[in-house]
């Protein structure tokens, strides 16, 4: 698969094969705020499911980052990024419980 997933959720096919589904992650500098923005409900709705998936079957830590090749930005981790969006580093427990 051309899409980087290291995780157990399997992106949807029309997150996968439309670029037009995507997030830019902004850090506002000034006042340290950040910006998630949608392109799609869809977009939202696979980041969420990615997330979903890290806090039942992750590892302690994951990076959501733009990756762009040969002029197309593709999903990693369940998340497209665009060019220029800042990346997410998440770190959670590593015990599989949910407490």
């Amino acid at each position: 698969m051309s899409q980087l997933n290291p995780n157990n959720y399997e992106p949807s096919l029309e997150l996968l094969n439309n670029q037009r589904h995507s997030l830019a992650l902004r850090v506002d500098s000034a006042n340290s705020d950040v910006y998630l923005e949608c392109s799609s409900r869809l977009a939202l709705r696979e980041f969420a499911l990615s997330l979903l998936d890290l806090a039942t079957n992750g590892g302690g830590s994951d990076e959501f980052y733009p990756l762009g090749m040969e002029e197309s930005w593709l999903v990693v981790n369940g998340a497209r990024l665009t060019e220029g969006s800042s990346r997410l580093f998440l770190t959670y427990p590593e015990t599989n419980e949910l407490s």
